[in-house]
């Protein structure tokens, strides 16, 4: 059997200017924040490798096109709030669109979705006013909803949340069953399928709760 290497990544938001001042990403422009993110990814992900985008790759299809075009491996799409519909993304050279994803490392069972799972703290979005407080921002949005998985006690990666080290106060990286692979959380970089295995190994044995 033919094992491919396997990386997760999420929320490159595409041709989304905006992303760059709420992320305080270290880019000047769009282009350069694309380019930056195209080259990390190939210099990371093999010709033969998998990997699974975990939505909010970006709506602006003429922008995301020539993108997603320049990548390697075979590209699944997890979709999120911030995309277009199946066809529309599949038309922009992902290999697979779905809604959800699960695969199995070792016997463990790991799902995938854009959102955290719900009703599980995950950030604190007291900034949004909302009463009560979600457990991650629009959480109680139907659009969001379609974007999660039920919490059956298994690990999960995710995006949406746009952690970074400048915001551990409001979100974490990683936080018990939960792992955000998102852009922002992980220098720009997909994360291979060994760092997961690694983090769910520490959590079993009881070293792993936050990051």
């Amino acid at each position: 059997m033919i094992h491919k290497p396997i990386f997760f990544t999420s929320d490159w938001h595409v041709g989304h200017a905006n992303v760059i001042k709420f992320d305080n990403r270290p880019f000047g422009s769009l282009q350069e924040m694309h380019e930056t993110l195209v080259k990390r990814y190939n210099a990371t992900v093999p010709h033969n490798g998998v990997c699974y985008f975990l939505g909010d790759i970006g709506n602006n299809l003429n922008e995301v096109r020539p993108v997603v075009s320049k990548l390697n491996g075979t590209k699944v799409l997890v979709l999120g709030n911030h995309d277009k519909g199946m066809v529309a993304m599949y038309n922009c050279h992902f290999d697979v669109v779905v809604w959800s994803a699960s695969i199995f490392i070792g016997e463990t069972k790991v799902t995938m979705s854009h959102c955290p799972l719900p009703g599980i703290f995950r950030e604190d979005t007291s900034y949004t006013k909302k009463s009560p407080v979600e457990n991650w921002y629009g959480e109680s949005l139907s659009r969001h909803r379609m974007s999660t998985v039920p919490d059956e006690g298994q690990f999960h990666l995710h995006g949406h949340i746009h952690s970074n080290p400048e915001k551990k106060d409001k979100s974490k990286r990683i936080l018990d069953r939960q792992f955000d692979v998102g852009v922002a959380a992980n220098k720009y970089t997909p994360v291979s399928i060994s760092e997961i295995e690694s983090w769910i190994t520490y959590y079993k044995q009881g070293k792993y709760r936050h990051d």
